[in-house]
């Protein structure tokens, strides 16, 4: 068992030191240089929150092919969301969350072995100390959500043993509801002690916001598997002070630097393009005419009955995606304000947020060929709507193969808007629209939060509008009863389900003018236990799925796996998926059957390190994880 605590520790002292910007240069001392006895134990809780914003290296590995993935933050390189991996991108994750959950652990055993300590730093190291448990619950949360079973006694024994994820978060709310309440707000750190925590400065007040309003996320996420508990834990969190003002956020700016203060999707090579699932989800949403938000847009807008031009030969049918096989030749009318603040068209180039990968030059030059290769359809992509299908794989899918209008979505996708990639954002651990639609799930299930449902839920999207900065819209969009792609509409009290309508397209082969009868989600057929798509729930879970793009990916996709929230298409191919985990389960005619958690990935895989650092832990691991060591066995939270 001790190969599992030395994998654990890796570098062990040698990579503290200097944190990173100029900003922190006068802060830490490396130990190397004045011996351990003398570190702080606020040095060991900077380096903790510095390096898990994430070096280029495992962000993208992580955050892009992962977790974003997953979330269908991006449809990008049908990665895990059709339940690939990677075991190098696995090892380079495991080993970094594990480096930081070390420093976390350091700074409070420094406080702990800290005798001699008097005048203001007696007073400021426990709250240090609580700060780092705060962060080290976070961490562990963001480890075991990923993997699964996590040794709670890392770094504190010789030979550390794996526990099961329920217990794991067991330890997490009882680590949280006692380091918040430790917190002697009265205390004020130095200005160079400040300068220490990129996101707070070591403010007392809003750490144990913080605190509160993690508890409430952790607890929440217990709402299937053990609803008295997450109700409990829940309203004892709800009453104290959480994250409600965007001044509260806890985000740490991002620099254009090849460290872990790089932002997590800077790497200039990935597409990270608009998935289906995102585009469904925030197309005719709030019922505010792109119009309004552009009005240079004008000559580019197509009715919200139209569906484009249809390309059944080139794009693939076998999913229960809505808008399958269509090509939108315009934009449509009604998008979700903050659609066009976090994703750009191609080339606008007028837009605040334009990204050229490729469409100044290249939105018109691809086209839609057949089985030869010749062309049959050149499109023009410029000031195009259009987004990256579920599954769409060139060795498994023939009709992808002649797609190379898909296939080059550089130059004719929706893709990640310029802040994103360009590290000048803060990125951002939790907003106060998270707090609010914590709030606002929590008192549609009856728990005492102090607040009304309707009341939180439309606080969370005034407050993720404020953020995005759209807020003119926001009274407008709230009294909305247009549906989206999904059938979901936006006011709280709208519940009426959709029914199924006439639309217009064009056969993009032909261009003949036809009419058809636009199919909604089977509310029988999805995941969600609810049966419903445009219940409060739907609502509440869609909005906070908005509210977290891009940057809390890893959120997203919990609230899928919890609740089958908000709409997921199947993924589409026309051949088994070679090499995933999700082959065992998925079928070309799986879409017909109706969706099942089978058919979206759960986890990532234990990367081969640890099994081989020490087989009888990792054999521990993968009995309390219930099922085989791969993507698709759910963790204990989850709905199955």
């Amino acid at each position: 068992m001790k190969n599992i605590n030395k994998l654990f520790i890796g570098l062990c002292f040698t990579t503290l030191g200097l944190a990173g910007c100029s900003d922190f240069e006068d802060v830490n001392i490396s130990p190397e240089q004045v011996g351990e006895e003398y570190v702080k134990p606020d040095y060991f809780l900077n380096n903790a929150i510095y390096l898990a914003q994430q070096d280029p290296d495992v962000a993208e590995r992580v955050v892009v092919y992962n977790w974003a993935s997953a979330a269908r933050v991006c449809g990008e390189m049908s990665f895990l969301n059709v339940g690939r991996y990677n075991d190098g991108y696995n090892q380079a994750y495991f080993n970094q969350v594990t480096n930081w959950l070390k420093y976390a652990t350091f700074a409070v055993e420094r406080v702990d072995n800290m005798t001699d300590v008097t005048g203001h730093e007696a007073e400021f190291y426990p709250n240090i100390k609580a700060f780092a448990r705060i962060w080290r619950a976070l961490l562990i949360a963001e480890y075991t959500d990923t993997f699964g079973p996590y040794p709670l006694d890392a770094f504190m024994v010789d030979n550390p043993t794996f526990n099961s994820v329920e217990e794991t978060y067991d330890y997490i709310l009882s680590e949280l509801k006692e380091a918040t309440a430790s917190i002697n707000t009265a205390v004020e750190p130095t200005t160079d002690e400040a300068k220490g925590d990129p996101g707070f400065g070591y403010n007392a007040t809003k750490w144990q916001k913080l605190g509160n309003s993690l508890r409430m996320r952790y607890a929440m996420r217990l709402s299937e598997v053990n609803p008295s508990k997450a109700k409990s834990e829940f309203e004892d969190a709800a009453k104290g002070a959480s994250i409600t003002t965007l001044n509260d956020m806890y985000a740490i700016q991002e620099y254009d630097q090849w460290n872990a203060w790089a932002g997590v999707y800077t790497r200039t090579w990935d597409d990270q393009a608009l998935s289906s699932t995102m585009s469904n989800i925030l197309v005719g949403l709030g019922g505010i005419p792109v119009t309004e938000q552009r009005p240079d847009l004008a000559s580019y807008i197509k009715p919200m009955n139209y569906m484009g031009l249809k390309f059944d030969q080139h794009y693939a049918e076998n999913t229960d995606n809505p808008t399958k096989q269509f090509w939108m030749d315009g934009i449509p009318e009604n998008i979700d304000p903050r659609g066009l603040k976090i994703f750009c068209l191609p080339n606008d180039q007028t837009a605040e947020n334009y990204i050229d990968k490729g469409s100044s030059k290249g939105h018109a030059s691809h086209a839609l060929v057949d089985e030869k290769g010749n062309e049959v359809v050149k499109l023009d992509a410029q000031f195009t709507w259009n987004y990256y299908p579920a599954g769409q794989n060139s060795s498994w899918s023939s009709k992808f193969a002649k797609n190379q209008v898909l296939s080059s979505i550089w130059d004719t996708g929706v893709l990640l808007g310029k802040n994103y990639c360009n590290s000048s954002n803060k990125r951002v651990w939790f907003g106060p629209w998270e707090t609010y639609f914590l709030l606002a799930e929590a008192s549609l299930y009856g728990w005492n939060t102090g607040i009304s449902a309707q009341e939180a839920y439309e606080s969370g999207v005034r407050s993720s509008f404020e953020y995005f900065g759209v807020s003119q819209y926001v009274d407008n969009y709230l009294a909305s009863t247009d549906y989206n792609r999904v059938g979901t509409s936006v006011s709280f009290t709208h519940t009426t389900e959709p029914t199924n309508m006439t639309v217009n397209y064009v056969d993009g082969y032909t261009n003949a003018a036809q009419t058809m009868t636009y199919q909604y989600p089977d509310a029988n057929k999805i995941l969600y236990k609810g049966k419903k798509l445009n219940d409060q729930l739907t609502k509440i879970i869609t909005q906070k799925y908005i509210a977290q793009t891009p940057y809390l990916a890893l959120e997203m996709w919990n609230d899928y796996r919890r609740l089958g929230l908000p709409f997921f298409d199947i993924p589409a191919n026309e051949a088994t998926l070679t090499g995933s985990d999700m082959e065992p389960y998925w079928k070309p005619s799986s879409y017909t059957q109706g969706q099942n958690w089978q058919l979206y990935p759960q986890r990532l895989r234990f990367p081969s390190n640890l099994n081989n650092a020490d087989p009888t832990g990792y054999a521990k691991a993968i009995e309390l994880l219930g099922g085989p060591d791969n993507v698709m066995t759910p963790l204990w939270w989850a709905i199955h």
